[in-house]
């Protein structure tokens, strides 16, 4: 219905004469319209704001209304505002709204929407927008999102009916520019998202509780604890996974962890489900779920660390207790000769004590055996030691004779020597003692007036001067690497090799006479005597001949 100005006028002024308010029944009374009349015309006033009711009994009072008018308040508001009447004519629309579509009010106001800026603005949208307006005059509200300027901005779109203060249906548009918070929200989604598959795909297991009990474990959790499903672990305690001498400070984490706390980084045993226990290191940080306070822990599964670290350990007491109970001496420096380990026998060895000897030169104890250092790491790590004798000086000017074996180890790309060093005194006497044996031998066998040979692997590996001049031999060479068998009558041969071999069973031979035949061949008769022995490790037969030819 159109409402009449006038008719309209002469209520609102009745009504500032009565700031107190009248009843239908006192305004009826003083303007010449009938009940019903007055009850459309207060109705419209109503629904446009201008006018408020109360009840006062059973009476109804009608005043004008003291609220700031709805054209003001939406040109503050900061959203975008437009109204149009049922002919889709813009009526109103807010500053924010005029910026958007980039015009000013003359532009706008009394035309049609369809034939306004808003066709580039709206684009695709507008047809669907047109539609919703049209629907809005008809009484339909609706709520939506729409996306303009090519989907660069996103609204929050709300149409919904109106009446004028003349009576005439319209319709409001309220838009709110949601952009950013969509694209927040866009952007939280997918940080949420690679948040839930960076947690899905961890290597370490993740579990969420509240309230002590599990709401969450990612797939890495469910396999530390030897769950199938997830249904499995959510819903019980946390604790029931905590082994027993663990759960007290555990509990003590979780209470700093929801006070705010940073709790330190905890090894602990935890159970699974089929009752073993695995070791593991875990942290826990305080978060909210739905608004509630929350615990949200990675744990880490260091078994197999820890099994190393035992392993490390023993390998490293083994080490030790080979290296302090080896007879050698044992240094361990660098190029530079700077000492980084030694054992109790290479401070028994020098004298020295332990700390004395850690961080000081090898020069310290006079000690020969630092290598070059100009040659390359590389091709010092091709030897697989060198060996050497010395002279160990002790503190206390004793000397010894020593065997150095130095083997080369790259440590984080430096050279490192790893020194043995071996008394040999003991060795040394020997040697001596056999060289000592050894000369006496010589000259024992090149004096005796008998001829010696030394047969080893099948040759004459020694002959003394006698024996040179039996054979007529000119020099040792003629002798020298021929077999002993060469020298031997045919007649004699046989009985020579039958005899010797008996040698296997038994040290000596008895002396025996046999032919012999020279390389000029002469033949001689000679005595023979044999003896078996090892020289220096190889099985050797010490042969003596003795000449009988002028025997009768």
């Amino acid at each position: 219905m159109v409402l009449n100005r006038e008719i309209t006028a002469r209520i609102t002024d009745l009504l500032v004469e009565h700031p107190q308010g009248l009843s239908i029944t006192e305004i009826v009374k003083k303007i010449d319209i009938n009940r019903n009349t007055a009850g459309r015309y207060l109705e419209n006033l109503l629904v446009s704001g201008q006018v408020e009711m109360r009840h006062f009994g059973m009476a109804k009072i009608y005043a004008l209304s003291n609220r700031i008018p709805q054209s003001a308040m939406l040109s503050i508001s900061s959203d975008l505002v437009m109204q149009l009447d049922a002919n889709l004519r813009i009526v109103f629309a807010n500053e924010p709204f005029l910026k958007m579509l980039g015009v000013s009010p003359a532009e706008l106001f009394g035309k049609n929407i369809e034939y306004t800026a808003a066709v580039t603005v709206f684009d695709d949208a507008l047809e669907n927008f047109i539609q919703n307006l049209r629907n809005g005059v008809s009484g339909k509200e609706w709520r939506n999102t729409l996306t303009l300027n090519n989907g660069e901005r996103i609204f929050s779109c709300h149409i919904y009916p109106i009446v004028f203060a003349d009576g005439r249906k319209g319709v409001s548009v309220l838009m709110e520019d949601i952009t950013e918070f969509q694209r927040n929200e866009c952007a939280l989604r997918e940080s949420e998202d690679r948040y839930r598959k960076l947690v899905e795909i961890s290597p370490d297991a993740v579990i969420l509780h509240s309230d002590g009990k599990i709401i969450y474990v990612n797939p890495a959790g469910q396999k530390l604890i030897g769950a199938q499903y997830p249904e499995e672990m959510v819903g019980k305690p946390v604790l029931d996974f905590i082994n027993p001498k663990s759960r007290d400070t555990v509990s003590e984490n979780i209470r700093k962890d929801l006070d705010g706390e940073k709790s330190p980084i905890m090894e602990l045993e935890m159970l699974r489900l089929d009752g073993t226990s695995v070791t593991v290191e875990g942290r826990g940080v305080k978060t909210l779920i739905g608004g509630k306070s929350a615990v949200l822990v990675a744990i880490r599964d260091i078994t197999a660390r820890k099994r190393a670290e035992i392993a490390v350990r023993e390998s490293e007491q083994k080490y030790r207790a080979i290296v302090e109970n080896t007879i050698d001496a044992i240094y361990i420096h660098d190029f530079e000769g700077t000492i980084i380990d030694v054992n109790e026998n290479a401070c028994r060895m020098v004298g020295y004590e332990r700390d004395e000897l850690i961080g000081a030169n090898l020069s310290k104890i006079d000690c020969g055996w630092i290598l070059p250092v100009n040659r390359d790491l590389e091709e010092l790590l091709k030897w697989s030691s060198i060996v050497f004798e010395r002279e160990n000086i002790h503190r206390n000017g004793a000397v010894i004779p020593v065997e150095v074996r130095v083997q080369i180890v790259n440590r984080e790309n430096k050279g490192i020597c790893h020194a043995f060093v071996r008394d040999i005194t003991e060795r040394k006497a020997k040697e001596d003692a056999l060289r000592t044996s050894e000369e006496r031998y010589r000259r024992l066998i090149g004096q005796s007036f008998d001829a010696v040979v030394i047969h080893k692997e099948g040759k004459i590996a020694v002959a003394n001067e006698v024996a040179l001049t039996l054979a007529g031999a000119q020099s040792p060479a003629d002798l020298i690497g021929r077999s002993i068998y060469d020298f031997i009558h045919p007649d004699s041969k046989k009985i020579v090799e039958e005899r010797i071999a008996l040698l296997e069973n038994t040290e000596t031979l008895p002396r025996v006479r046999e032919k012999f035949i020279r390389p000029d061949g002469k033949i001689l008769h000679v005595e023979v005597m044999a003896t078996r022995f090892i020289d220096k490790g190889i099985p050797a037969v010490q042969i003596v001949f003795r000449e009988i030819s002028d025997r009768p």
